[in-house]
């Protein structure tokens, strides 16, 4: 498979899960400790990010404000919609063995922890190369829809 557009490798380091994390209220008050479990590790994904994502996003934040209604739907929805865009990994579970590839198979990414699963979507919608950023800044211009999709990510 060869995407229509450059997928981009982004290095998996900063992917913490925290253990010992302890949450009072809605406010985290104690972080608990970081483990970095995919050191070493990557991700290659195409740098876009769709509208259904970006709904699917939306309906999250408001799950942390206490909307929690289809919670698990949305969460399913959203793997589904990530695993379209992540082309491959090196990534292995807790105990060091590879996991399966990403690429249309959202029962992959469900397996993952939430954190696991947020960072992979911090890294999808913010994660470009120098030269994509310096190409898109020439060749685009900002749109207002394009803001307010940026805003909600």
């Amino acid at each position: 498979m060869k995407p229509k557009i450059p997928a981009i490798k982004v290095k998996s380091d900063e992917c913490a899960i925290n253990v010992g994390q302890v949450i009072e209220g809605g406010e985290i008050v104690n972080p608990g400790t970081p483990y970095y479990v995919h050191e070493g590790e990557w991700v290659e994904l195409l740098p876009v990010i769709t509208v259904k994502e970006v709904m699917h996003i939306s309906k999250l934040q408001a799950a942390a404000n206490g909307v929690t209604e289809n919670l698990g739907e949305n969460l399913t929805n959203l793997c589904k919609e990530l695993s379209r865009r992540l082309i491959a990994w090196n990534w292995t579970n807790l105990v060091g063995e590879p996991l399966e590839q990403p690429f249309n198979r959202p029962d992959v990414l469900e397996e993952l922890s939430s954190e696991e699963l947020m960072w992979l979507m911090s890294a999808t919608s913010t994660q470009e190369s120098a030269d994509a950023r310096k190409k898109d800044s020439e060749q685009l211009e900002n749109t207002s829809l394009e803001m307010a999709l940026n805003q909600k990510q």
